[in-house]
């Protein structure tokens, strides 16, 4: 029996740690958006880094959630979403770093294989069709290009 309290304590102990841990890092995690931040938006990369067909993972703190994102530069116009698949919430290169089909023209959900579409989000292909990716708002400014929070009630996005 008393082996059974101190093997609760144990773990209830471990519990905690691990939410202090993962308030920590939120915080810190807030603390580095609020350093790269202008203008409404998290400065994500610089314009001459992201070519045509390019892609940058990155994270927002947006509210009270991290959001896990990506950028892309789809024939020279860019373009974030929120780095999460319309049927699954399974992030769309679930497998590897990968978003683009090999021909470039569809985005890939690595998961099931659905197609959007890379200017819109519109799903095109699988079991997502007529939905569409989460989109983010883009605005590229003095050579950087800036990624904002969505508008509203995102507490759909939370992990």
């Amino acid at each position: 029996m008393a082996l059974t309290i101190y093997l609760s304590l144990f773990f209830l102990f471990l519990y905690l740690l691990g939410l202090s841990i993962r308030r920590v890092l939120f915080l810190r995690d807030k603390a580095r958006m609020e350093q790269e931040s202008r203008g409404g938006g998290r400065v994500i990369a610089r314009v001459e880094e992201m070519g045509p067909g390019s892609v940058k993972k990155f994270w927002l703190i947006c509210q009270k959630n991290r959001v896990d994102a990506f950028l892309i530069n789809y024939q020279g116009t860019f373009h974030a979403y929120v780095n999460r698949c319309r049927h699954m919430t399974t992030p769309l290169d679930f497998v590897r770093y990968q978003f683009f089909t090999e021909n470039g023209s569809h985005l890939v959900c690595l998961t099931h294989g659905a197609l959007y579409e890379p200017a819109s989000g519109l799903c095109l292909e699988g079991p997502c069709k007529g939905l569409s990716l989460y989109p983010l708002p883009v605005k590229v400014d003095q050579g950087e290009v800036l990624v904002g929070c969505p508008s509203g009630d995102i507490s759909f996005l939370a992990d």
